[in-house]
């Protein structure tokens, strides 16, 4: 399993604990830890580059609001990323260029069929200067 996020038991859905040096490497790997339960980010080629952005009330609500857009883009337009360069990032807006491919059947396998980050418990802290997560994905 990936160093950047560990899975907790949940009773129905996906429940994840992640954690970074600050709060930029905390939003890259949950984005790290998201394509990695959808597809395995190890198998994902850095082959299209796409300029995300979105906008939050707070830093914990930017983070659901950032992880629900790359949901939608692999849902939608079947995008899955596995870099991610983060030029932006404020308490209320981030944006990021992205690097991926296309989702192809005959390369990757859906590990979770993820339908959305839920606001269920998120609250980003920081611990003796480790900021840390739970997210708790709808599946």
């Amino acid at each position: 399993m990936p160093k950047f996020y560990k899975l907790i038991p949940h009773t129905a859905d996906l429940r994840i604990y992640v954690s970074g040096k600050n709060l930029k490497s905390l939003y890259q790997n949950s984005s790290l830890a998201l394509s990695d339960l959808i597809a395995g980010v190890g198998n994902i080629s850095k082959d299209i580059d796409r300029r995300i952005s979105v906008k939050g009330i707070d830093k914990d609500d930017l983070l659901i609001r950032w992880l629900n857009e790359l949901i939608y883009l692999f849902s939608a337009k079947k995008m899955v990323f596995s870099d991610f360069d983060i030029i932006e990032l404020t308490d209320r807006r981030l944006t990021c260029l992205c690097k991926g491919e296309r989702f192809n059947l005959n390369k990757h396998a859906v590990e979770h069929d993820i339908k959305a980050a839920t606001y269920s418990g998120v609250s980003i802290k920081d611990e003796d200067g480790v900021y840390q997560v739970k997210i708790v994905f709808d599946i």
